[in-house]
């Protein structure tokens, strides 16, 4: 009987790693058939990408594509560096994008790692299994973004710090992968904070003084590297955290009241909207949009009675559960969406099994061994119909990019831009600096440095920026609304100062390339920027 129930363990192990090995060949299969070889039109992968072509170069940590190329503070420097890396082997932005499907699919091994120690095998392959196929995951799977590394740094810490227990060891795992993914993301920081109450938690006093300080090495060597670059950098994540609007900074900053008002809305947000359409997808009907609400429902229900049982060990787990979604409810409501929410996804799964399971014991039901599978594979089973439509579209703009017809999948307004960007390059100087909506973007394609206009509907300011840049173009292409709020105005206003060059598309979706003539040119007085 012994040897029977041995045999029948050894089995069991062994169906699970399959299992989990043929999930994470559909998560690949699903990656290659959704896999995107154009350029992400949000312009932080041509951030990431200028970072790497700095630090590859030999010019440090810099924007080089402002024409002072300042120190950056924006983002940790661990992704942009492993890119480096890989430019250093001859790696591409297809190369890249490789290399974040690797990263998504170790997830899914982890996701299951982590609802093992927790759930058991089949509880594991549960968090795995709608994972595999999470429409969010696969989306990030082909784009040169830090989401795909985040996302598995952070999961392999909290599968570390659910072992602390057993070791030294593994605490040191976990305060290792954590600062790794504080180095990838900023955002990294409630993982770290998680370590340390769960360490003073345990009255671990020795073990928090030594974990602190190292943290306290990173987190302040990473503040300091900010401090230099504040005079340089023109990117402030606390100062537009504090804004009503940071694309409207004339909005002014947001008080107490103001602040719990935002959160109150966000958490609206991700329960009603961006979770949904985390699990069903963006092209989805009605009949399958209802069903993704009411499973987000239902799940965020489960979850929080796990959650709420769980909090009382104190664990890490559960202390960032609380810390990030903390930090992504009171982030400014214009950045909502389904990039933050991507990190708590393998979490929040884990906790829907646990509070599945919890209602079998609550209803003093036997619970059948395959029930979270079967759960999970009923999440799984949402994403589908936007997979099979994302796969049929996807087909259609791989066959063009093929026939080298790459902007032929963009929509006219950004197709009309890249095509700026490319008779940029062609017909204007090396040197020349070019002012745009997207200038990161712009410089990949171009190689002409440039900038962002500022977010001001003061004529004199706009123009004495153009001046103090030293921009000799202006782009202006139907991009955001910023253009017509801000740019826009100021060309009508002083019309003599600039001149259509060039142009592209039809009326509604046309972008332009504009000479820009400075006050020095004009022959009059220099703005005051002061």
């Amino acid at each position: 009987m012994a040897e029977e129930q041995r045999n029948w363990s050894l089995s069991s192990t062994r169906m699970a790693w399959l299992a989990l090995a043929g999930l994470v060949v559909l998560h690949l299969l699903l990656g290659i058939l959704l896999f995107d070889p154009k350029p992400f039109i949000g312009g932080d992968n041509a951030g990431y990408m200028i970072l790497a072509e700095s630090i590859e170069s030999g010019q440090g940590y810099r924007d080089i594509y402002l024409p002072d190329a300042p120190r950056h503070a924006q983002y940790p420097p661990l992704y942009p560096s492993v890119l480096a890396l890989a430019g250093l082997f001859g790696g591409g932005a297809l190369t890249f994008k490789v290399v974040s499907l690797i990263f998504t699919a170790t997830t899914v091994i982890f996701g299951f790692l982590l609802g093992r120690l927790r759930l058991g095998r089949a509880g594991g392959l549960a968090v795995a299994i709608p994972l595999a196929v999470s429409p969010v995951l696969l989306y990030y799977s082909h784009w040169v973004l830090s989401e795909a590394p985040f996302v598995l740094l952070t999961l392999v810490g909290l599968w570390s710090a659910e072992r602390m227990e057993d070791g030294q060891r593994w605490l040191l795992l976990a305060v290792f992968f954590g600062l790794l993914a504080y180095l990838t993301r900023a955002a990294g920081l409630p993982l770290l904070l998680a370590l340390l109450f769960a360490l003073g938690w345990r009255r671990s006093w020795r073990q928090l003084g030594a974990v602190g300080a190292a943290m306290a090495v990173v987190v302040g060597g990473w503040w300091w590297w900010g401090r230099l670059a504040a005079s340089e950098s023109a990117h402030n994540y606390s100062s537009n955290f504090l804004l009503f609007d940071p694309y409207a900074p004339a909005s002014g900053y947001i008080g107490p009241g103001d602040l719990l008002a935002r959160a109150v809305n966000n958490v609206r947000l991700y329960s009603v909207e961006v979770l949904p359409v985390s699990l069903a997808g963006n092209s989805v009907g009605a009949g399958v949009g209802l069903l993704a609400l009411l499973s987000a429902l239902l799940m965020i229900a489960l979850a929080l009675v796990a959650w709420i049982r769980d909090i009382r060990q104190v664990r890490p787990l559960e202390c960032f559960t609380l810390f990030y979604a903390g930090l992504i409810v009171i982030w400014p409501q214009v950045w909502t969406d389904r990039r933050f929410l991507l990190p708590l996804l393998p979490i929040l799964f884990l906790h829907v099994m646990g509070g599945a399971n919890w209602s079998f014991d609550f209803a003093k039901a036997r619970r059948p061994k395959w029930s979270l599978p079967v759960l999970g594979v009923l999440l799984a089973l949402l994403s589908f119909p936007d997979h099979v439509r994302s796969i049929a579209v996807n087909r259609r703009c791989l066959q063009n990019y093929r026939a080298g017809d790459g902007l032929s999948c963009y929509a006219p307004n950004w197709r009309a831009f890249f095509e700026t960007a490319l008779w940029t390059r062609e017909n204007t100087s090396a040197d020349a600096v070019v002012v745009s909506r997207k200038p990161r973007l712009f410089y990949l394609i171009s190689a002409r440095k440039g900038a962002v206009y500022p977010f001001t509907t003061g004529d004199e300011e706009m123009l004495a920026f153009l001046d103090d840049i030293g921009a000799e173009y202006v782009v202006v292409a139907g991009l955001s609304h910023t253009t017509l709020r801000y740019l826009v105005p100021v060309i009508q206003s002083v019309p003599e100062r600039f001149a259509v060059i060039h142009s592209v598309g039809d009326e509604f979706t046309a972008g332009y390339v504009l000479a820009y003539r400075s006050a020095l040119e004009a022959g009059l007085p220099p703005q005051d920027n002061r």
